[in-house]
């Protein structure tokens, strides 16, 4: 956390020192609605579980996860890559579960026009989600009654927060060296 903060500061040291106001206010205002949270794990997490997902604020998780696939995005990455997409996914098929358990199924069908193109095109068994809207109780159906327990929620938190925790802490040391280089 103190690197983050350090990388702030010097962002807005080069700002004040090539007259950039406008640009600090503007980097100011952002600071305030970090969407990363910092990398602070808990945060991201109650950000994830406990306001996009029950307030059925698709786009904006949507949004969220992109911006951590575009982080691990480069080719040395790759593997971060896969298993981040591998998260992603369940975390939007808990998005569904929970929309069908609020009697929401308009959010999921939203959720799919948000994204369904991008899902349809990568494959992961989708094609049996998108008719889940439109089936009298997907909780019973053996293809989904998985996803509607509470251990296969549980084993989705923790395994969203060891990942998390795994990848923040080693990647304030390259944040911290991605500034140098930039305001070099």
């Amino acid at each position: 956390m103190e690197n983050m903060q350090y990388g702030d500061e010097l962002v807005r040291e080069f700002l004040v020192f090539r007259g950039f106001t406008k640009t600090l206010q503007a980097f100011e205002a952002e600071l305030s609605t970090d969407v990363g949270k910092g990398f602070q794990v808990e945060k991201i997490l109650d950000l994830i579980f406990s306001v996009y997902i029950p307030q059925f604020q698709a786009e904006k998780l949507v949004g969220l996860l992109n911006f951590f696939k575009e982080c691990f995005s480069s080719p040395a990455e790759t593997l971060l890559f896969a298993t981040l997409s591998k998260l992603e996914v369940s975390v939007l098929r808990y998005y569904i579960v929970h929309a069908i358990k609020s009697g929401r199924k308009d959010k999921v069908v939203e959720l799919y026009g948000i994204c369904g193109n991008d899902l349809i095109q990568r494959g992961q068994d989708w094609g049996p989600w998108f008719g889940i809207p439109y089936l009298r109780n997907p909780s019973l159906d053996p293809q989904f009654r998985v996803y509607f327990s509470k251990e296969w929620f549980d084993t989705l938190h923790l395994f969203m927060n060891n990942f998390l925790c795994e990848i923040f802490n080693g990647s304030h040391i390259l944040l911290l060296g991605f500034f140098l280089v930039l305001f070099q």
